[in-house]
């Protein structure tokens, strides 16, 4: 969070280029007992006398996102424009403040005031704050084998026991944990760690997230549809020490088969793998008209985690699919919402 000085500064010479307030006066309360804000302004513009009650965001999950925003309509009055700050506000953002009607001011210049005859509605701006990644990144590798677990299994989990089901060290799930505790991803319940917004978690990784961060190499098998090549990988009998799983489409298909589709992607982890296949399927290589794509994962450590065996082959795990078609080109979300439906409808 900046510094109460430079916020308040900052909102007032934001507030001073929206409109000719001839009176802006800034009080940075924080919450407490007798305030449910964090920053109350009074403003006069023309003969209209107002307050600004405004709830700051620095790190914007969607879970703490959207509970700003309850909070603030909760605590809303006649008399006052509920606000929500922060350096930036995204389009999705902005239109989801909108439609709660929630007023909001975001330091990179996009804001969204509606008062009586005041209506201002100003958008576009690109965000002069972009995030600096931390280590402490929940969605990269390693750390999303802790999501992964979460998901997979939403139990209340203890330091120790999530260090063994997901091979990382004990004092690393413990700073992941207090990570997913401050987002508001997860709640602390006797000294363990329980999902608190399991949809918010996948909203937010899908921002991070995108299947073009795996390499890729493309082959061609003579077959006259795709799926006939899943019925040749269940026919080679693959042996047990290949390491690989179908993905997007393909692994879709084992679960849900409706969906048309034109290639098979398949994860595996190294080239003995990648050239098994090639002698069992007599592959060739090709720049255009693959049918076959082996994906090097970007999740090197955690793409394999929870995959099942669906008609005798290894598929990733329901999470991977979604995360992976979710922006696919070619029927890809409509796959996707296949696979939330099986499987996320009814988390919290």
């Amino acid at each position: 969070m900046m510094e109460q000085k430079l916020w308040i500064n900052k909102i007032e010479k934001a507030l001073k280029s929206l409109l000719d307030f001839k009176k802006i006066n800034m009080d940075m309360r924080g919450p407490g007992l007798f305030s449910q804000y964090d920053l109350i302004a009074d403003v006069q513009y023309e003969n209209i006398h107002f307050k600004l009650k405004g709830e700051i965001v620095d790190m914007l999950s969607s879970a703490s996102f959207r509970d700003k925003i309850n909070s603030l309509k909760q605590f809303a009055d006649a008399n006052s424009i509920p606000v929500i700050i922060a350096k930036y506000f995204s389009s999705e953002r902005q239109e989801e403040c909108k439609k709660a009607d929630i007023c909001f001011i975001d330091l990179s210049g996009n804001a969204y005031l509606k008062y009586r005859s005041i209506l201002i509605d100003r958008t576009g701006f690109p965000n002069k704050y972009p995030e600096i990644r931390k280590s402490r990144n929940l969605f990269a590798d390693k750390a999303s084998l802790i999501l992964r677990a979460m998901l997979q299994n939403n139990k209340i989990w203890g330091v120790v026991e999530m260090a063994e089901e997901v091979n990382l060290d004990a004092g690393y799930i413990s700073r992941m944990f207090r990570e997913l505790q401050r987002l508001d991803y997860a709640r602390r319940l006797n000294n363990k760690m329980q999902l608190r917004n399991a949809r918010d978690i996948i909203e937010d990784w899908l921002h991070f997230y995108d299947y073009r961060k795996n390499e890729n190499q493309k082959y061609f098998c003579i077959a006259k549809s795709s799926e006939e090549i899943v019925q040749m990988l269940k026919s080679i009998k693959i042996k047990d020490e290949i390491h690989y799983a179908l993905g997007l489409h393909a692994g879709a298909f084992l679960i849900y088969p409706h969906a048309l589709f034109n290639e098979v992607h398949i994860y595996i982890d190294n080239d003995s793998s990648r050239e098994y296949f090639i002698k069992a399927l007599k592959l060739r290589p090709v720049d255009q008209g693959a049918n076959i794509i082996f994906l090097n994962p970007y999740y090197k450590n955690s793409v394999f985690y929870g995959m099942k065996k669906i008609e005798g082959l290894q598929v990733v795990s329901p999470i991977q699919l979604y995360l992976d078609l979710y922006k696919y080109p070619l029927r890809g979300i409509e796959q996707a919402a296949k696979i939330f439906e099986k499987y996320f409808k009814n988390i919290s």
